[in-house]
């Protein structure tokens, strides 16, 4: 796959913060990021991706820093 590569917005949705009070003020909720090496096409490429990505991949075995144990 050339120019393979994944784009996160930098953020997931919007909501409130909540003071005790009860005012509410605007906040984001961010992606949880992780940078990880993935293997495509016999080549290492080091992608930037969320915490269930991450673990979508390891299960896969595509990444280097996990694999399955063999049975």
């Amino acid at each position: 796959m050339p120019g393979f590569s994944f784009k996160y917005p930098v953020v997931s949705h919007v909501g409130h913060n909540v003071s005790h009070a009860k005012n509410r003020t605007k906040r984001q909720f961010k992606y949880n990021l992780h940078t990880v090496t993935v293997l495509v096409e016999g080549a290492k490429k080091r992608l930037r991706v969320p915490t269930k990505v991450l673990r979508q991949l390891k299960k896969a075995g595509l990444t280097t820093h996990w694999q399955k144990p063999q049975e």
